[in-house]
């Protein structure tokens, strides 16, 4: 695959969301028509399409100078990501959260993707310390992750708010609803939180998982190879990236520095890596 192919599949991806920000950007002005009866509902959409435009900016900007350096493909990528999403005219409001959280749990997996992509092609922090596409998926995934989250504590409630205009009393006979103090919404983000915390957190990986070596880097010529994993770098154990990325930071040019590496078989291996 030569450079410009690679960077035409980074290039590509950030045309992609930025299509999905302009998407989301224009349903969220859309839905806002929607639900000017709930002053908190509209508040927040306003937030987030303010948020969403930001993000499309920022990722053209990116796009602009990436594009002025590098050979790449003119092919449009067009997706209508907002076609199909279920609207209720009679609970709009509910409904316009329900299309919001859509989008952005899309969005979060749109940038999920474009993170390795700026790292194995060079547009990471290592360039430079803001403005990257691996800068822009960060903090851009971030504020989709906490948006998410806003409509999940806020949804449970609204949903109530649209039966109470219906004039549909609660119909739940546990203890407290039972004597009229409907805790319904509180039930809701309970689940919610439960399953969350039970599926555990995403960054649970025991020592650093070694992807394919780079041919002729200090890992290859000792024998590092997909699978292995790094346990222990020195006399630190390595629970995160950023050990060993001290580790290596802190040794100097043709240094030795020691690995503990469990491999396939599950048996552990000390070995000598150079630092170059």
């Amino acid at each position: 695959m030569t450079t410009a192919e690679k960077v035409n599949w980074l290039h590509s991806h950030l045309v992609k969301m930025i299509t999905l920000e302009s998407a989301i950007d224009q349903k969220l002005r859309d839905l806002l028509t929607k639900v000017t009866s709930h002053a908190e509902v509209t508040a927040l959409l306003t937030e987030f399409q303010s948020m969403a435009a930001d993000q499309r900016q920022a990722l053209e900007t990116r796009l602009h100078v990436i594009g002025n350096n590098i050979a790449i493909s003119n092919e449009p990528l067009i997706t209508d990501f907002a076609s199909g999403l279920s609207e209720d005219e009679n609970h709009p409001v509910s409904t316009a959260l329900e299309a919001a959280y859509t989008l952005f749990s899309q969005a979060i997996v749109g940038y999920a993707v474009l993170h390795p992509l700026a790292t194995r092609y060079a547009d990471s922090l290592v360039i430079a310390e803001e403005g990257t596409s691996y800068h822009l998926c960060r903090q851009h995934a971030q504020n989709y992750i906490k948006a998410v989250q806003k409509i999940s504590h806020l949804l449970h409630d609204v949903i109530l708010w649209e039966l109470d205009q219906e004039h549909l009393e609660c119909q739940c006979t546990c203890p407290s609803c039972g004597v009229g103090v409907c805790v319904c919404a509180l039930a809701g983000r309970s689940f919610l939180r439960e399953a969350w915390e039970e599926a555990g957190p995403i960054a649970d990986d025991e020592g650093i998982f070694v992807q394919t070596p780079r041919q002729n880097s200090a890992a290859s010529k000792i024998g590092l190879h997909l699978g292995d994993v790094i346990l222990a770098a020195g006399d630190q154990e390595i629970d995160t990236y950023g050990d060993l990325q001290n580790v290596v930071r802190e040794t100097e040019s043709g240094g030795n520095i020691r690995l503990t590496v469990r491999r396939n078989n599950d048996v552990r291996e000390d070995m000598i890596m150079v630092r170059p």
